[in-house]
């Protein structure tokens, strides 16, 4: 890949669109039915229960709502802050990527809760059919951890926000100033002192 098109693929603009994609997708599974169970409770007919992500895997929508955040922040922050909201990313898409792999691994007890509330049994019996979306989770997961990789290489070539180097300039140069002003302000002083101005007055 030549080096102009590994810029735009880590520039602010791309790395931002990634991890909101990631994190879009992730909260978008998480309303989604992860698990069809059609319950054997002896003779007795219990109708088909839709497992939602949220109840199957209920981290899914918090990790999502943290890489949303994070993807943001990290447009306007700094090289150091930037370094922990990549950690903090890849760890919200390994734990996306481990909540999905628990549920395809082991549909029966990610379902265990609704099926108790809904047939008042704590019974495993019955059919289990995952639905596509916890590997829609899953390729979520991977998103963000890839956007962290990716922000944690390309973030360290990125300029600083405008607003925050103004804001610091001016913080630095404020010090600076006030000297300046208080020497030309002493010197107004003695020059008043010498043609016998009071300058207190």
């Amino acid at each position: 890949m030549s080096a102009p098109a590994k810029a735009r693929l880590g520039s602010k603009r791309n790395v931002m669109l990634l991890g909101l994609a990631g994190a879009v997708l992730a909260l978008a599974t998480s309303t989604r039915t992860w698990i069809n169970v059609q319950p054997e409770v002896g003779s007795v007919k219990i109708p088909l229960i839709e497992v939602a992500g949220s109840d199957a895997a209920t981290a899914v929508a918090a990790l999502a709502v943290v890489a949303l955040a994070g993807s943001l922040a990290a447009m306007i922050a700094g090289k150091a802050a930037r370094w922990i909201i990549a950690a903090i990313l890849l760890l919200v898409g390994g734990g996306i990527v481990a909540s999905a792999v628990a549920v395809l691994a082991d549909p029966v007890l990610a379902a265990a809760t609704k099926v108790g509330e809904a047939t008042g049994l704590n019974t495993s019996g019955g059919a289990y059919e995952v639905t596509f979306w916890p590997w829609a989770a899953a390729l979520a997961g991977a998103l963000l951890a890839a956007n962290a990789v990716l922000l944690a290489v390309a973030g360290r070539h990125w300029a600083g926000s405008r607003k925050y180097a103004r804001d610091a300039a001016a913080t630095s140069a404020g010090p600076a100033a006030a000297a300046q002003d208080g020497q030309i302000d002493e010197i107004s002083g003695w020059d008043s002192l010498s043609r016998g101005d009071d300058p207190t007055g």
